[in-house]
This record gives C-alpha cells, sequence and structure tokens, in this order.
C-alpha cells in the first residue's frame, strides 16, 4: 500500500496496464478522492515517467462536465509518481456492456456525452489515444465520464526510442489497446491524432450498440429484433459506425462533433432525462416541427436548446431569458436581425410573452473561447482573435449596440479561426460562480467598458491571467513581458481604468492590432530572406 502524505489510503479500486488506482480520503478537506499511482515495475523508465507527468499536467488543464478532472499530483513515500482526481461513486462502461436491460436510447445518451468530452478534449489539442469501454465511467444518475487521457492502456517502449530525435521506424512508443487501436496508432505515437481517437470510438460505439468489437462480429450481430429499435435508428447507426472505422483516416468523419450532430439527430432529443422544452415550446408558439436535440445550459435565468430546423435542414440555437434579467437585449436583437456581419453571430428572429424573451439564433459548432483557454494560443492566432473581436465591436457599436458582458463565454467559433460574438445587451450574472472579471470596477456598461473588456479577454490570452485592478500594478505588466513590445503598450493602453485615458474606440484598437500583425509578417519575411 502506497503512503501520499495529507491523504488517507483506504482500499485499492483497480489497476492497469501501467497504473493502479486507489480510493483515498483528502485529509485537508475530509472528502474522497481517487489517486492513481504510477506502477512501481515502470517506474524506472525515463519515456514512460515522462509521458505520466507530462499528461497529468494537460488533462489538470482541462475543465469539462464529462472529464475527471486532476486535482492535485506529486510523488509517494514510496518515490511513485501520483495524480488525484474527485471520487466519482460509478461503474465503467465495461461493466455495463453485458447487461441486456440497458436501453438503446440511453445508450446513446451515453455516446453523445462522451463525444461532448472528445470535441472540447480535441479542441484543446488533446488526444486521448486510449478510448475504451473500462476508460468511460457512468454515475448513478447517468452521467458519463470520460478518463485517463493518454496515462492508461498498455505501453510497449523500445528503450531506444526514449529519445525522440533517434527514433528509427518500429521503435517508437507505442500507446492503446489492441482491440480499440486504428492502424496508424500501432505505428507509433507520433502518428496518432485526433482521427485515431475517432477509429477508437468507432469500435466502442459498435461494442455499445452491437454487443462486440468489429472483428468479432457476424452477420447475426447485426440481426437486431425490432422490439431493440423501436425507433428504427440501428439502421442508421451502422454506417456511421462504419465511417468511423475505416482504415484510411481521411475516409472517417473529420470530427468528433460531426459524430455527435448525427446522434444528436438519430435521438431526437429522446436522450434528455429532465427539460423544460416539452412544456415550453407549445405556449411560447415555437414551431411544432422544430426538434429538441439537446439542452445546452439551463440556469435560474432562463435556458439555451439546440434544435433541428427541418424546413432549411439546419440547426439552431432557441435562447429564452426570464423577463426580469434581460438588459438591453430584445432592442439589440430586434437590430441584429437586420446585421449581417462575419463576425457577429445571425439572430434569425425574436419573441416575447408574458414569461420569456425567446431568440433564434445560428448554431456555431466550434464551441466558445472559454473553452479554449487551457491551450496556448500562438501570437499570430491571438492578433487574429483581436482583429476580429475588434470588427464585431466596432460594427455593433455603430449600430448603437454595448454589449454590455463581454467575456470569453459569449465568443463563439463557427470554424477553428474564425469567431462570432454573441449575446448582446444580456446583463452580467454570477450563477455558476462566473464573476464579473471582464467588466472595470464602477464603470457603467458603455461603449468604453466594452474596449476594456476585449483588452481583459487578450491580455488572459497572452498571459493566462486577468489584469490587476490597479492599471498601474507591476504584476500586470510583468506578465505581459514576453509580448512584443507595441503589443504590450497597446494591451496596457486598452485595459486602462481610467476611461478618458484608454484607447477611445474598437475601430482604433482594431488598427493597432492590424499594424502589429503587418510588421510581425515583414519580420518574418526579412528573415526567411535572409536565411
Amino acid at each position: 500500500m502506497q503512503t501520499i502524505p495529507g491523504y488517507h489510503i483506504k482500499t485499492l479500486l483497480g489497476e492497469g496496464g501501467m497504473a493502479k488506482v486507489y480510493l483515498a480520503v483528502q485529509n485537508s478537506l475530509d472528502r474522497p478522492v481517487a489517486i492513481k499511482v504510477l506502477d512501481a515495475s515502470l517506474n524506472q523508465d525515463p519515456a514512460i515517467q515522462q509521458q505520466f507527468e507530462q499528461e497529468c499536467l494537460l488533462v489538470a488543464r482541462l475543465n469539462h462536465p464529462n472529464i475527471i478532472q486532476i486535482i492535485d499530483k506529486g510523488i509517494s513515500e514510496q518515490q511513485l509518481p501520483y495524480f488525484v482526481m474527485p471520487y466519482v461513486k460509478s461503474i465503467s462502461l465495461e461493466t455495463v456492456l453485458p447487461r441486456k436491460d440497458i436501453s438503446l436510447t440511453r445508450k446513446l445518451d451515453i455516446l453523445i456525452q462522451l463525444c461532448g468530452a472528445l470535441v472540447y478534449a480535441h479542441r484543446n489539442n488533446v488526444v486521448h489515444r486510449d478510448i475504451k469501454p473500462a476508460n468511460i465511467l457512468v454515475d448513478y444518475d447517468g452521467h458519463a465520464y470520460l478518463v485517463d487521457f493518454g496515462i492508461a492502456g498498455y505501453f510497449t517502449v523500445n528503450k531506444k526510442a526514449a529519445d525522440k530525435d533517434a527514433v528509427e521506424p518500429g521503435q517508437e512508443m507505442i500507446m492503446g489497446t489492441g482491440a480499440y487501436m486504428a492502424p496508424e496508432q500501432r505505428e507509433g505515437t507520433s502518428r496518432t491524432n485526433q482521427r485515431s481517437d475517432i477509429y477508437s470510438l468507432g469500435v466502442l460505439m459498435h461494442e455499445l450498440i452491437f454487443g462486440v468489437v468489429p472483428a468479432m462480429a457476424s452477420e447475426e450481430t447485426y440481426a437486431i429484433p425490432p422490439a431493440q429499435d423501436k425507433y428504427a435508428i440501428i439502421p442508421t447507426l451502422r454506417p456511421l459506425i462504419n465511417r468511423c472505422i475505416e482504415a484510411n483516416p481521411n475516409q472517417r468523419p473529420t470530427s468528433v462533433d460531426e459524430i455527435r450532430q448525427q446522434l444528436l439527430l438519430l435521438a431526437q432529443g429522446r436522450h434528455l432525462q429532465v427539460n423544460r422544452w416539452g412544456t415550453e415550446s407549445t405556449r411560447d408558439n415555437i414551431p411544432p416541427n422544430y426538434t429538441l436535440l439537446d439542452v445546452l445550459k439551463e440556469n435560474p435565468f432562463g435556458a439555451t436548446y439546440l434544435v433541428n430546423d427541418p424546413n432549411r435542414q439546419r440547426f439552431l440555437v432557441i435562447k429564452k431569458q426570464n423577463l426580469d434579467h434581460l438588459g438591453n437585449a430584445p432592442q439589440y436583437a430586434a437590430k441584429l436581425t437586420q446585421v449581417q456581419h462575419p463576425h457577429i453571430a445571425r439572430i434569425y428572429g425574436t419573441g416575447k410573452n408574458s414569461r420569456v424573451f425567446i431568440s433564434a439564433m445560428e448554431y456555431l459548432p466550434g464551441g466558445s473561447l472559454q473553452e479554449r483557454l487551457t491551450q496556448s494560443l500562438s501570437l499570430g492566432q491571438c492578433l487574429t482573435i483581436a482583429q476580429q473581436l475588434c470588427n464585431a465591436l466596432a460594427c455593433a457599436h455603430s449600430y448603437g449596440i454595448v454589449h454590455g458582458n463581454l467575456r470569453p463565454s459569449n465568443i463563439l467559433f463557427a470554424e477553428k479561426n474564425h469567431l462570432k460574438l454573441s449575446d448582446f445587451g444580456f446583463p452580467p450574472h454570477s450563477y455558476g460562480g462566473d464573476g464579473h472579471w471582464y467588466q472595470p470596477a464602477n464603470e457603467p456598461v458603455s461603449t468604453g467598458a466594452d474596449v476594456y473588456a476585449l483588452g481583459a479577454i487578450l491580455f488572459q490570452l497572452f498571459t493566462g491571467n486577468l489584469p490587476t485592478a490597479d492599471y498601474w500594478g507591476l504584476k500586470s505588466r510583468w506578465r505581459l513581458r514576453n509580448t512584443p513590445k507595441p503589443l504590450r503598450k497597446l494591451i496596457m493602453q486598452i485595459i486602462h481604468t481610467n476611461p478618458t485615458k484608454r484607447i477611445a474606440s474598437a475601430e482604433l484598437a482594431g488598427a493597432g492590432f492590424n499594424q502589429i500583425q503587418g510588421e510581425q509578417k515583414t519580420r518574418i519575411l526579412e528573415k526567411m530572406i535572409g536565411a
């Protein structure tokens, strides 16, 4: 048994190819935790030690409801690396598979949740490498969790491959579990990418729906009794699964989000256990042929739904907000229905009744900027984001529209590097611990406050932190020390706490970023010519 300061280890929960997992109590908070400890037999291998440490730090930055986060790490008294996770009372999907009482709808729910976790991980450039039933946990409320990002499973290591530059064909580290590994994954970790996870996901989907992995399937495997598929979903699922397990990565779906969207269309909202759509949609005069696909958010202030508009063959986002928490949203949304800007989320229509304000907007599949804050962005990516934000704000301000609550969660992506602003005019709220970090203290809503929020977001992108409340604080300047001097000066002007000394408009800020990006391109070109 391991001895880890600050934790009381109670029992062994399980063990895999490279680690053991213990149930323990965190003494300082008196809460149960799960501790994964590297197996002693692997502790002398520098390649595995490095992988354990690297992936531990990587996953610790992920924050998603379907991913169990790492909350602590260290070295045990037996000199073995470990990391700590919240303990979730659950069973693995491996245990669920043999059961005959799990409905097809329930299985779709697990897969949709799993896809959500993978979409988030892939957006943050994290590849799991070991998708399999043993690495999916399901709690007693039906919540699914993806665990063991890149650090579980079985490792085949050639000692000569520890130095990446010295890797020869056939000598590279191979990570994964045989039955679920993509063909390219068997050639080594350097050939493993997001589409390798898609292959593993396809194998898991096949096993969950049909009872066996594809390699073990026969014609009888696909003879599903009608009673198990009363919605005729399985015949549609099989082609999707077959695409996922194509040997050629280029023939697989381009992203996990594409798979998730297909699963949502098949489920037609039947996977949802509790939501307010069914009782409210008729009263709110929402077109009856709009099909609920997913609940994106629900809180005391309202709800946001993903729906399918069959007439136009598109997804829509329906947002309902309580009348006592609207701010200027209704009048701004009415203006935005007439605005088509490449960096402002399109509003298709609005409505209002005695209970809620309703808006229908385009669905942006790329997630929010909030979801990307865990990864390091290049200077070029940050400058592109800055220019797009400035363009969007400048356009909105020209129509008399002030955002008033600009923050990373309101910046959405249509594609990887193409963002759009949303939720203009809604007042800030602190539900769920979301503080008013991006607004200048004691300053009313205004175009100037929007400019400050823009600067605070960019400061966070470049430094990983928010600016200090005191503009003249040395800490903010010190955190920007690694950015080019012109950029550092521009951002400090944008986040000036004195509105009269702040850059006057989003348009001027955008011009500044354009100039800096032009100078960066010139320097790169000069280096290339010089080389």
